[in-house]
């Protein structure tokens, strides 16, 4: 959804519609060696809601894990649906990560970027985090809500959260010796 003209509410809701899909970009990317994964998300704004689908990648890093030892976790945005219709100048995000098989767990990544120029794909965002594993086998990993605060020019800070819908895809596999 791209705008020539901003003007009172309308540049409002664009805005705040614009950062709901950043939040749900923020949901996926990778490097060469991760898998890739598309997520579909329902983003709440005080505007309304907005579906959004973003595609990424959660990459565990040292996979295979030692029992005991952190992992790190990075999140990355290759791409999503939207473009933002107004300069953002800064945004901070995270999101839930969901853990299941040798043991459940739940953990956060957190991240924080620059501008993004209006017009300019929501894109190229990371969060990262970490986790300790406690018992050996195979766990699952999925990503859950994303929550963005971004700044934005005359609107101040917007904040928009994000709940995958449907089923939600393995963003990640890690096994733990």
């Amino acid at each position: 959804m791209m705008h020539t003209r901003f003007g009172g509410k309308a540049a409002a809701i664009t805005a705040v519609v614009a950062i709901g899909g950043a939040c749900a970009a923020v949901a996926v990317q990778s490097p060469a060696s991760a898998s890739s994964v598309s997520e579909t998300y329902s983003c709440n704004t005080s505007f309304g809601t907005k579906t959004v689908t973003a595609q990424g990648s959660l990459t565990a890093t040292p996979n295979p894990a030692a029992a005991g030892s952190a992992v790190s976790f990075d999140l990355d945005i290759t791409s999503t649906d939207l473009s933002a219709p107004v300069t953002i100048n800064s945004w901070t995000a995270t999101a839930d990560i969901a853990g299941s098989g040798a043991e459940s767990s739940a953990f956060t990544v957190t991240g924080s970027g620059g501008s993004i120029p209006s017009g300019q794909d929501i894109s190229n965002l990371n969060l990262t985090g970490s986790w300790t594993p406690s018992a050996a086998g195979s766990d699952s990993f999925t990503v859950g809500d994303v929550t963005i605060k971004a700044q934005v020019t005359l609107l101040g800070t917007q904040t928009v959260t994000c709940t995958p819908t449907g089923t939600v895809p393995v963003a990640e596999t890690l096994s733990v010796s």
